[in-house]
């Protein structure tokens, strides 16, 4: 495998702005966004900005990105996903790898199916809450990507090109032995404490405080860890323990994303989150009413 040098970077919601921050501080030149001209033209008219900080970013139309990128970092929102696959295809050569930052569990699975699983990997972020206005965004740091194939003993030739790239530009990241396990980790944690902040209307600190908020969190996690464990992810059960601890251990006055956006009347992930839990709870024969409580409060009309 080459080295990772030229990264393309589609999506500057909250977390692409982290990292267009990231990489162009080290590699401005090894970066480019790649959008339609029209949202091109919103962002030169109003720039992103990280932590108070302008960002200067190379943009490029897929029609006229020029030499293709070794590493396509995808962060548009769960529902953009498939609008953005005929974007990703003139980006790619036959070494190009592809790596969702995606809340979930099937972002990968939705790229695999359109490019093919040798150029896919998974991956997601996990980082304090970023605070997003319009396209500014301010986050305190922790960020760190955790990515691979689904089993990871070692890292393949390709997982440690893109590990030696994120080395280079200064990115936390790592590699876990079992990836399914640690996505499905996140995926619970985020089942809880974003429907429980969104369906609450209020941050951490409800949770922290309320011992029947905190009950209305741990049984989305619950659930989906019934679901988990139905699948075959080993050790699901202990994720909703852990997953209270971090919410009890996180600053109380965070607010997920879910929260942020039914606060700016932004239409929420749900189905990313309760959706996806109903929908597998169903094919395993695992009950899940919180869920499909969540779902119907969140889910737009």
């Amino acid at each position: 495998m080459n080295p990772v040098r030229d990264v393309a970077l589609i999506g500057l919601g909250a977390i692409g702005i982290l990292y267009a921050g990231k990489i162009s501080a080290r590699d401005p030149a090894g970066l480019r966004i790649v959008a339609d001209a029209s949202r091109i033209a919103r962002y030169k008219a109003d720039p992103p900005s990280l932590n108070g900080q302008r960002l200067d970013l190379h943009y490029a139309t897929p029609e006229d990105f020029g030499p293709p990128a070794d590493l396509v970092l995808v962060a548009v929102k769960s529902a953009g996903l498939a609008g953005a696959i005929p974007s990703i295809a003139p980006l790619l050569a036959a070494h190009t790898q592809i790596l969702p930052l995606l809340n979930g569990i099937s972002a990968q699975d939705v790229l695999a199916a359109a490019f093919g699983w040798p150029r896919v990997l998974y991956g997601f972020v996990y980082c304090e809450s970023s605070m997003r206005t319009g396209n500014a965004v301010i986050q305190g740091g922790g960020a760190r990507i955790v990515f691979g194939e689904a089993t990871n003993t070692p890292p393949s030739p390709r997982v440690q090109a893109v590990a030696d790239c994120f080395q280079r530009l200064g990115i936390e990241h790592h590699v876990p032995d079992d990836m399914r396990f640690a996505q499905w980790r996140k995926f619970i944690l985020n089942v809880g404490i974003n429907q429980a902040q969104a369906l609450l209307r209020a941050p951490c600190r409800e949770l922290q405080q309320n011992p029947d908020s905190m009950r209305l969190a741990r049984t989305f996690m619950d659930e989906a860890a019934a679901v988990a464990a139905a699948l075959g992810i080993a050790g699901a059960g202990r994720i909703p323990e852990w997953a209270e601890g971090v919410i009890r251990a996180a600053a109380p006055g965070n607010k997920t994303s879910m929260l942020q956006d039914v606060e700016a009347g932004r239409p929420p992930e749900v189905d990313l989150f309760a959706e996806t839990v109903c929908r597998l709870g169903r094919q395993c024969g695992i009950p899940t009413p919180a869920n499909e409580m969540a779902l119907r409060l969140l889910k737009p009309a």
